[in-house]
């Protein structure tokens, strides 16, 4: 019985260090399109990684890219999309998500 309580105190630790994990990323500019109004931010990660952004600096990024466009603000798409940036052996080895914003009110 203490056995088994010891390796579920263990399993409980791995867990809760696995589940802290978590990396904040940045998004950046890395496309668009002036004419469609469309603001492309991303961000990479590893395959093994667990990543989040923060939404709220990620629109303030895209509101300010929108404003040198002659936009007043952004609004952000819903969800966002991985892709495979770079693969070895039909593997990924580092992913792309990237989140798309509208340009709005032309000034």
């Amino acid at each position: 019985m203490q056995t088994y309580i010891t390796r579920l105190a263990l399993t409980s630790v791995i867990a809760a260090t696995l589940v802290g994990c978590t990396s904040m990323k940045t998004m950046e500019a890395t496309g668009g399109s002036l004419s469609d109004g469309i603001i492309e931010l991303s961000y990479t990660r590893s395959p093994s990684e667990t990543s989040k952004f923060d939404e709220q600096d990620a629109l303030r990024t895209a509101i300010k890219r929108c404003k040198a466009w002659g936009f007043k603000t952004a609004d952000a798409f819903s969800g966002v999309q991985t892709s495979c940036r770079d693969s070895v052996d039909s593997r990924c080895d580092v992913y792309m998500v990237t989140k798309k914003y509208q340009c709005i009110g032309k000034n």
